[in-house]
């Protein structure tokens, strides 16, 4: 199963503003995800596309990592 950042089929636009905004949330954060996490955020994306593919790497590397620790979901 793969993880989703946003439904099959959204809009551009919408995907576009996702990716606007997960790009600032991984800016605004990148020091304190390198300091809890040894995880540096990749410089220089160039699209919103490259920022969906980002978050969608690490949703589904947490995920499978979670998963294999027996983390249940609340």
């Amino acid at each position: 199963m793969s993880a989703q950042a946003a439904p099959a089929g959204a809009p551009a636009p919408v995907v576009a503003a996702l990716g606007t905004a997960f790009r600032g949330a991984i800016e605004q954060s990148a020091a304190k995800l390198v300091e809890m996490a040894g995880v540096a955020p990749r410089a220089g994306f160039e699209s919103s596309e490259q920022v969906m593919d980002f978050v969608r790497e690490g949703v589904e590397r947490y995920t499978a990592i979670l998963r294999a620790a027996g983390v249940q979901p609340e």
